[in-house]
């Protein structure tokens, strides 16, 4: 701001659902806030808080309903999950006739509720402003790899192929590998939930400017425009998709916080009956670098929340 007292400099930053701390407050309120900065006018930092109790608190005890129920089928399914990793590694050789692929659709739909108790548990984190990602550097082939069985069963169940066109040359990325895996495991589920029998999952990167842009594309049934402008809002799910497939309306939702955790961005490209390109970014490791030095030292990982860097040096911090 001082070297530049002669430019007109406006800002504005939105913060929406933050809530009081219960520890001090008997009654928990929310707010959504508002703060802009104009330089030379009489008040240059103006903060409005905007009360939405009425609107949050109903959303926030459905949550806590849910949050507590996801949590606590977490770990029954883990059992399940385990068990039946025993039966397919272990016990494999004597297994007879169709054992083995009835043994593969239990593994797919046991990993696939587990994806949506991961994805509710996000979603509740997220919305109480506790999401967190820890960036490290990562390929997007690493990445990948680190599902790919997974997604390999789910495709083979569905009768659907997926292909992979991931360079070697790629540069490194910043990522949290946890979440990453799973923005790309819910975008592989929904393409092949949405394309036909038979149909191509093709998951492909590549570098763009500061980022590294990783999509997944189908050759299924497509999206009109009034079904794209709402797809990344919570629980939003299309009369036709209720109707044909199911699901939470919460994984668009959770990829889209995860991928702006990152600082990336996430888009989709679909016309109806050709099929959708879903695409996000994730910022190039070299770009970010910077950030993870601290007295002149490699730090293991940067922590991100929605709203910026937060960790390792005071400067990030928000």
């Amino acid at each position: 701001i001082r070297s530049c007292d002669n430019e007109a400099i406006n800002a504005e930053r939105r913060w929406t659902r933050v809530g009081t701390n219960q520890q001090h407050i008997k009654k928990q309120r929310f707010f959504d806030i508002i703060a802009s900065y104009e330089k030379g006018a009489a008040a240059e930092t103006v903060i409005f808080l905007i009360d939405q109790s009425d609107r949050y608190l109903p959303e926030e005890e459905d949550l806590n309903f849910v949050a507590f129920a996801a949590h606590e089928l977490r770990g029954p399914i883990t059992v399940i999950r385990g068990y039946l990793d025993i039966l397919s590694s272990e016990l494999s050789d004597r297994l007879k006739g169709d054992e083995p692929e009835l043994i593969s659709r239990l593994i797919v739909s046991a990993n696939r509720l587990s994806s949506y108790i991961n994805n509710i548990l996000n979603v509740a984190k997220f919305d109480r402003h506790h999401l967190q990602v820890h960036l490290y550097e990562d390929t997007v082939y690493a990445i990948y790899a680190s599902i790919a069985d997974d997604m390999q069963l789910r495709a083979q169940a569905q009768h659907r192929l997926i292909t992979i066109a991931i360079p070697e040359n790629l540069p490194t990325v910043a990522a949290d590998r946890g979440s990453i895996s799973e923005v790309i495991g819910n975008l592989v589920d929904n393409a092949i939930k949405y394309s036909f029998e038979g149909g191509v999952v093709t998951i492909s990167a590549e570098a763009k400017g500061d980022f590294v842009e990783i999509s997944i594309t189908d050759n299924g049934v497509g999206m009109p425009v009034s079904v794209i402008n709402n797809l990344f809002r919570k629980f939003y799910r299309s009369h036709r998709s209720r109707e044909a497939v199911a699901g939470t309306g919460i994984g668009l939702y959770i990829c889209k916080a995860f991928v702006e955790s990152h600082g990336g961005s996430i888009s989709v490209r679909s016309r109806e009956n050709e099929g959708s390109t879903f695409s996000f970014t994730l910022p190039i490791y070299a770009t970010v670098a910077d950030k993870l030095l601290e007295d002149g030292q490699l730090n293991q990982s940067l922590v991100r929340r929605g709203g910026g860097w937060i960790k390792n040096h005071a400067m990030y911090r928000r």
